[in-house]
């Protein structure tokens, strides 16, 4: 059975999966599912995941695949400096790591004219590619990044991204990437202290423009609505305003 004009987008990191079947023409979620994971060995990964794939009983074959890798260990640079230097001799500036060159890969964005590198362990990319060997796979803040950049980015908007145990910054302006940040945080009160971080720190509390939240599961979505009340409750904190909060496996269908 083929589905015309759907895509299997997928977000995985080390502790969870996310799967869902989104409409190319606009972004409608058809169905999603998701998996906790807390595996200890590469094999013991691909066997629930291949459990986890099998049991969906979904469509045998879709329009487009992709695949987000969630980690909080990612960076960005420019592209010039990237032709440098390499992915590794960056990732062990950035972290301090002495890791196995395998496991770090990079996604270019032309779009931004900056280089995304991180780690990803051997077991994703395998059983991926070999799972949906048409699949599109970047870091999740770069896959982000590009699909924010497909849409008008002219006017001020920061975006915080939702996964597991951290947050995604990034300041937009002007057709320009102005700050893009990682945060580890628990609770909705940490995520709207790095918010505010920012904005204070990017001079952004008499400046108009938008915050939009994104996130990945109901988890994910119940934190992001806690940060937007928080906020609603800080009367006269800036001039930006709250506007969306929507899932981030939608945007994957801009990205390939």
């Amino acid at each position: 059975m083929v589905v015309n004009k759907t895509q299997l987008t997928i977000h995985i990191s080390r502790t969870s999966v996310h799967v869902a079947e989104v409409l190319r023409s606009n972004q409608n979620i058809v169905r999603e599912s998701s998996l906790v994971l807390y595996e200890q060995s590469p094999s013991e990964y691909k066997n629930k995941l291949k459990s986890f794939f099998d049991g969906l009983n979904w469509a045998d074959k879709y329009d487009e695949y992709s695949m987000a890798w969630g980690s909080p260990k990612h960076t960005l640079l420019p592209l010039s400096a990237f032709n440098e230097s390499s992915a590794k001799a960056v990732y062990a500036l950035m972290f301090g790591e002495d890791v196995d060159e395998n496991t770090i890969d990079f996604n270019r964005l032309m779009e931004l004219n900056f280089v995304s590198v991180f780690e990803i362990p051997d077991w994703v990319k395998s059983f991926f590619i070999m799972r949906f060997p048409q699949i599109v796979f970047k870091h999740e803040h770069a896959m982000t990044l590009r699909a924010l950049f497909q849409k008008n980015t002219f006017k001020r908007k920061i975006v915080v991204s939702f996964s597991d145990d951290y947050i995604n910054i990034a300041v937009i302006h002007q057709n320009e990437l102005i700050f893009s940040n990682c945060f580890e945080v628990q609770t909705a009160e940490d995520v709207l202290y790095y918010l505010l971080f920012v904005i204070e720190q990017k001079q952004l509390k008499q400046e108009e423009g938008t915050i939009s939240f994104l996130y990945i599961d109901e988890t994910t979505k119940e934190k992001a609505e806690q940060t937007k009340q928080l906020l609603a409750d800080l009367k006269g904190h800036s001039k930006l305003k709250v506007t969306d909060v929507d899932h981030k496996l939608k945007l994957q269908t801009l990205c390939v």
